[in-house]
């Protein structure tokens, strides 16, 4: 069993690191035109999901878990950077990052005056984690309308979501091996998430894309 841990927690890693990376493919389309209708959400979202996932890993300390987590939060950082760069529309960026940033600080402030054992903050941060990687996977959702309307996936990432619904998978299973719900459940949910984002990229293959001048004329 131990060893079936250790085979899993690395694939889980090995996956969860390339999701990360697949980030740079959005910011390359992103130096090439623009930002466009690219959203910052699902950079924030990851990066906030992959901090508070780190806190958790040191509180239990699961070297697995602070090592993957704090690779991807700084590689979602440096991603938010880039795209601010880029972005006519700063204000968003400070809008979104503030609200997610003022978050995590009413949360380290929450835990620190009312979690007076280790235990209790312990399953806070479970909790807090569960409800940032729900949101992180269905972040990309968030382009499903344009997609939908367009008939176009040019918005989303196929190898993004590829690689939520096979590291959610992996680490569905890690946290079954571990017996942690609270790894468990998220990601359990990251699955049938990551099949409706791959279900998406199947249904609209090959269709003609629909133009924004005919989605509005529609209107």
């Amino acid at each position: 069993m131990a060893f079936l841990e250790f085979i899993v927690s690395k694939l889980a890693m090995i996956f969860t690191l390339g999701m990360f990376s697949s980030g740079v493919q959005t910011v390359q389309k992103i130096k090439r035109k623009g930002t466009g209708d690219i959203p910052i959400l699902p950079f924030v979202t990851i990066a906030t999901s992959a901090f508070v996932w780190t806190n958790y890993g040191l509180m239990k300390g699961d070297g697995t878990i602070i090592f993957v987590n704090l690779i991807g939060c700084l590689l979602n950082c440096s991603y938010i950077l880039l795209y601010y760069w880029y972005t006519p529309n700063k204000k968003l960026v400070y809008q979104t990052v503030g609200a997610f940033l003022g978050v995590l600080f009413t949360v380290h402030m929450y835990s620190s005056m009312y979690h007076t054992n280790a235990q209790q903050a312990i399953e806070f941060f479970g909790l807090v984690g569960n409800v940032c990687a729900i949101a992180m996977f269905a972040s990309p959702l968030a382009q499903l309308r344009v997609v939908l309307e367009t008939g176009s996936t040019e918005s989303m990432s196929f190898l993004l979501s590829f690689m939520v619904l096979v590291q959610s998978l992996l680490w569905w299973w890690y946290g079954v091996l571990v017996q942690d719900g609270y790894i468990q459940f998220p990601n359990a949910i990251g699955t049938c998430l990551g099949l409706t984002q791959i279900a998406v990229f199947g249904y609209f293959r090959g269709k003609q894309p629909v133009t924004v001048s005919q989605v509005l004329h529609e209107v």
